[in-house]
């Protein structure tokens, strides 16, 4: 074995424990707590394997007092590595940098660069203005470590500010230097990677534990047919055999297969309350854990009991590495008061119509030894119906979810719940998404915020400062979507063609809460586009199939036979949804200029092309009324629904920016031009400024 692969081995053992290479690190992880309880977590240091191969490794921290973030690179090579920011993971506009350490000299080299207007036109630009600051750097046989920091904001049109949002972290490995004047970034390796670069991280790891156990719960051998678009698949497990009450510290998915390949969209585990329904045999949960699942959501083969699993205690999103919760919080399973049984939900999304066979699940990671605070995770947002609509050939367009005071001031303890982290989950149009927070009429900062949503990467948002929301409080759940080149409305549902607007939450301490929704009145919801009534069906029969899934047939054995048919020729799989729409089903009776006309047929005919009309669309369901929802995990519904308006309150208004330059970072083709348009015009507009005050001085 050669001294190279020595120090290979050495190095790969030492990054496994998230120590970086060559380096003395000060930084000891730490936490404050407020007057309230609240946890701030101080001094924490990210380390994540950029690569699959741990040939590129990444930590980071940030210095608030400094308003900068550092950054120390670990990279397989004597050449180059490359790091890159980015809202779409695309190099075009791309802020940039390369860096290496001189074969020759050993100085250590940082290059502030940023991706031309077009990938075509050729390799990274040199920024004017160099921004990143070296602190250090050197290399050895085989590898590079630099280390090397940036302000935050550095009001430079051509780099990013950075923010909480989810990034496309770019990476690159070059074999050498660059050449003087040649900034080409493709290396022998590159890649992207989606972060959060606000958002502490805990692991296994991350505190010393000792009598850590897994339970690794999975689906068997679920068959996705090339005809199934979307399958929701349910499987129950029992607890295993426990000592007395444990703590959930976190949990990992198990996933079927290689992860471009996988058909796995999100996946749930609830815990499920065995004796809430009066009349249940117990024995039949032990024949549901030696069954293979059955079909979610559905009246003729999903058991009435499943029901009462609502609950969640993990969640897995498509990109999501799954979650460690800080060392004061726990999960609780088993124990006297624990339940026996779980549920595990997967949503598979094959919209190439793949034939395969799934077995995945989660490996959840719990202890004996018991934290701090009982742990809980609850769901938040809009109650999944097709009354939520989202209409085509917007840019952007918003939906929301309240949780207001009938679940808060009655469920949540007088101190208040204290919000660890949460996870933001839309579908293919979702664009941006907030979880908002109001308090005696006045909104505070949001909990969380991602304005670079991506339903192909719902990571854990991971709060450094823990929030507490006390009774009393609003949470708001905002979503803006993009359907620019959608022809017909998008409305609630459980297809990744349809939407949602969700928060899963987790905090502590535990409380007997599992969700907290709201969604447009079912009668509100038609009435807002001048429907009334419907051919033989009364509008309580119509309120009754929204709100409690019952089947159209049920009520409609007289109704008036009017679906809207797809043109003739191929059938889309956005077809096939639109025509088992409930909305397709009902055709209107009143007003008699809409009648014989269904109501999905109606919405697409209307001017959805007109700003205004849409505008004012939206603007009516997010101010006007909306029916609650507080879902108790002891009782389906023990806390009843109610209609509200939308909560007066003075909007939380986000500070301006503190660079002039950057209120131009919307325009991308401004942001990509030339830093000359910037200067020329900062200078023009502080002329202007200079002459207004001599005028006002005259």
């Amino acid at each position: 074995m050669s001294v190279q692969d020595v120090l290979w081995i050495v190095l790969t053992v030492q990054l496994s424990f998230g120590l970086a290479y060559f380096e003395n690190n000060q930084r000891t992880q730490d936490y404050d707590v407020d007057k309230n309880g609240s946890v701030h977590h101080k001094n924490w240091v990210r380390n994540e394997m950029m690569d699959s191969l741990g040939l590129y490794w990444l930590k980071w921290w940030i210095n608030a007092n400094e308003n900068s973030i550092y950054f120390e690179v670990t990279v397989h090579t004597r050449g180059f590595a490359g790091l890159g920011f980015s809202k779409d993971g695309r190099l075009a506009r791309a802020d940039m940098v390369l860096m290496w350490v001189d074969d020759a000299t050993g100085h250590p080299n940082v290059l502030d660069c940023h991706g031309a207007l077009h990938p075509s036109s050729g390799p990274p630009l040199q920024d004017d203005t160099q921004n990143y600051d070296v602190l250090d750097g050197k290399q050895n046989g085989t590898h590079t470590i630099l280390k090397f920091k940036r302000k935050i904001e550095t009001c430079d049109p051509f780099d990013i500010p950075l923010s909480a949002d989810t990034f496309k972290v770019l990476w690159s490995i070059g074999e050498n230097d660059p050449i003087h004047g040649n900034l080409d970034w493709q290396g022998q390796s590159r890649g992207v990677k989606a972060l959060q670069l606000f958002s502490p991280m805990f692991t296994k790891n991350s505190h010393s534990i000792e009598g850590i156990q897994k339970w690794d719960i999975t689906v068997n051998n679920v068959t996705i047919d090339r005809s199934m678009d979307t399958l929701y698949w349910c499987k129950i497990v029992r607890l295993p055999e426990l000592t007395g009450k444990q703590h959930i510290i976190g949990y990992e998915p198990l996933l079927s297969g290689k992860y471009e390949r996988n058909v796995v969209h999100h996946m749930t585990l609830f815990e499920c309350q065995s004796k809430i329904y009066s009349g249940s045999d117990p024995s039949s949960w032990d024949l549901w854990v030696r069954s293979a699942g059955t079909v979610c959501n559905s009246n003729l083969l999903t058991p009435r009991d499943w029901d009462s699993c609502s609950t969640p205690v993990a969640v897995w999103s498509l990109g999501s590495d799954g979650q460690f919760l800080p060392p004061h919080a726990g999960i609780p399973m088993g124990g006297a008061s624990g339940v026996s049984y779980y549920m595990l939900e997967i949503h598979y999304d094959n919209p190439d119509g793949k034939e395969s066979v799934d077995h995945s699940g989660f490996r959840i990671h719990y202890t004996p030894n018991l934290r701090t605070y009982d742990s809980g995770i609850l769901i938040s947002g809009v109650s999944i119906s097709e009354t939520q609509l989202i209409p085509p050939g917007q840019k952007k367009y918003r939906s929301v979810g309240i949780c207001g005071p009938s679940c808060s001031s009655v469920m949540f303890p007088k101190d208040g719940i204290k919000i660890i982290s949460g996870t933001l989950h839309s579908h293919q149009a979702g664009r941006t998404i907030s979880l908002r927070h109001v308090r005696s009429g006045k909104e505070l900062n949001p909990i969380i915020v991602d304005e670079n949503y991506d339903y192909r990467h719902q990571k854990v948002h991971q709060l450094a400062n823990e929030t507490v929301v006390l009774p009393g409080d609003y949470l708001i759940t905002d979503c803006s979507y993009e359907t620019k080149y959608r022809k017909r409305p998008t409305f609630g549902g459980y297809s990744t063609k349809e939407e949602m607007c969700l928060t899963f939450i987790t905090y502590y301490p535990k409380i007997e809460m599992s969700g907290c929704y709201s969604m447009t009145p079912v009668r509100e919801f038609f009435e807002m586009f001048r429907v009334y009534q419907f051919y033989s069906l009364n509008m309580t029969d119509v309120e009754n199939m929204f709100l409690y899934n019952s089947d159209y047939t049920d009520y409609s054995k007289q109704a008036k036979n009017a679906t809207n048919k797809p043109n003739s020729g191929k059938t889309s799989k956005e077809d096939v949804i639109y025509q088992e729409s409930l909305l397709n089903k009902l055709v209107i009776s009143d007003p008699a200029e809409f009648h014989d006309r269904t109501f999905l047929s109606h919405l697409n005919q209307l001017p959805w092309h007109d700003p205004l009309f849409t505008k004012r669309v939206e603007q009516a369901f997010i101010t006007g009324t909306h029916m609650t929802f507080c879902r108790v995990s002891k009782d389906s519904l023990s806390i009843p629904s109610e209609i509200i308006r939308y909560p007066e309150f003075t909007a939380y208004v986000k500070p301006p920016a503190a660079c002039l330059n950057y209120l131009f970072t919307d325009n991308e083709e401004l942001r990509s031009g030339s830093s000359q348009f910037f200067t020329d015009f900062t200078l023009s507009l502080l002329l202007l400024i200079q002459l207004g005050l001599q005028t006002t001085l005259l």
